[in-house]
């Protein structure tokens, strides 16, 4: 069995972090050689988790498509629609859905950081980006917009219930909940990095490190606390922060409101940095996991597995499909 994590001392730890939970899962009590759990007949595990994910992005689309609905609708039933498959295959398998989505709604004073370091990152993201922009003199933001395909609905708080509420539980369900418990047969390295990569490589190309980031810090706090909580409150910080600083630029509708919420963005990073060393048990925690996640010879063998699975190629098809259009489309006119 893993070891718990080390721990800054004085943080509060919760009994049971570091401790796979060995019977809720759908795992056996014993472990393999490389340390990972042996599941059981009725555990998820990696082939699962494929066909969650792409089921789960196109059958609602394809749904949406059948029935006709308008646009907004769609983007709603596409939401709701991409842990769906997770939950059928779950409760499928006789799992129970609290314990596999780590559904415990609990609260830790230290959630509150960690929203802030989320909404950090995104601000040093956006301030990044900003950056290069201006040096390339707004060839950054004609690049970027090629990628736009995000909806506008007309009402501000429309914007933020989709984005900043029904996104976040939603893709946390699927990306931290299931694919955390999918993966953990093969180490808490496979649940913490690969579905992060996933989950990067299905955003925009100038939001894919952002979403790598967040996504790895994300299923890091599920396995610390035991529960989605954080993980979505993280989501919803980051997903917050550009709807408020862009809502600031278009109410005031003058230059001085852009350096408004780029001072505010620059503060949302220096607070950060005041509390670094709660967060400094992430970096450690990451190495951890990034080791293990590339370890050989497991990590060959793990990913020659995956290609031989069906979810899986189809997967990996779309991405890398997706990544030629990344490519491509600059070149191609409209």
């Amino acid at each position: 069995m893993p070891k718990p994590d080390d721990m800054l001392e004085g943080q509060n730890v919760p009994e049971n972090h570091g401790k796979p939970d060995t019977q809720d899962r759908g795992f056996k009590g014993g472990s393999s050689t490389d340390g990972s759990l042996e599941p059981s007949s009725q555990a998820i595990g990696p082939f699962d988790a494929g066909k969650a994910f792409f089921l789960g992005m196109f059958l609602p689309d394809l749904i949406a498509g059948a029935l006709v609905v308008p646009e907004s609708w769609a983007r709603v039933i596409h939401i709701l629609g991409l842990p769906a498959v997770a939950i059928y295959l779950s409760w499928s398998k006789g799992l129970c859905i609290k314990d596999t989505f780590y559904l415990r709604l609990r609260w830790d004073p230290d959630f509150r950081y960690l929203a802030l370091l989320s909404a950090g990152f995104m601000s040093l993201e956006i301030l990044l980006l900003e950056g290069v922009n201006w040096l390339t003199k707004g060839k950054l933001a004609e690049w970027m917009e090629l990628y736009d395909v995000r909806d506008h609905p007309e009402s501000f708080l429309v914007r933020i219930l989709l984005t900043a509420v029904l996104v976040p539980i939603a893709e946390e369900l699927l990306f931290r909940g299931f694919s955390v418990s999918a993966f953990s047969g093969w180490g808490r390295g496979w649940a913490v990095v690969f579905p992060s990569i996933i989950f990067a490589l299905v955003h925009p190309p100038a939001m894919m490190p952002g979403a790598f980031v967040i996504g790895v810090l994300a299923a890091m706090v599920v396995l610390r606390y035991n529960s989605i909580v954080p993980a979505v409150l993280m989501h919803a910080a980051a997903n917050l922060l550009p709807l408020l600083a862009g809502r600031l630029v278009e109410m005031a509708g003058v230059a001085w409101a852009e350096t408004i919420a780029e001072v505010a963005l620059m503060a949302i990073v220096v607070s950060v940095f005041m509390f670094r060393r709660k967060f400094s048990w992430l970096w450690q925690e990451f190495r951890r996991m990034w080791r293990q996640f590339t370890e050989k010879p497991q990590s060959g063998m793990r990913f020659k597995e995956l290609v031989r699975q069906w979810p899986w190629i189809l997967m990996f098809v779309f991405l890398a499909a997706n990544l030629i259009l990344i490519v491509l489309i600059p070149f191609v006119e409209f």
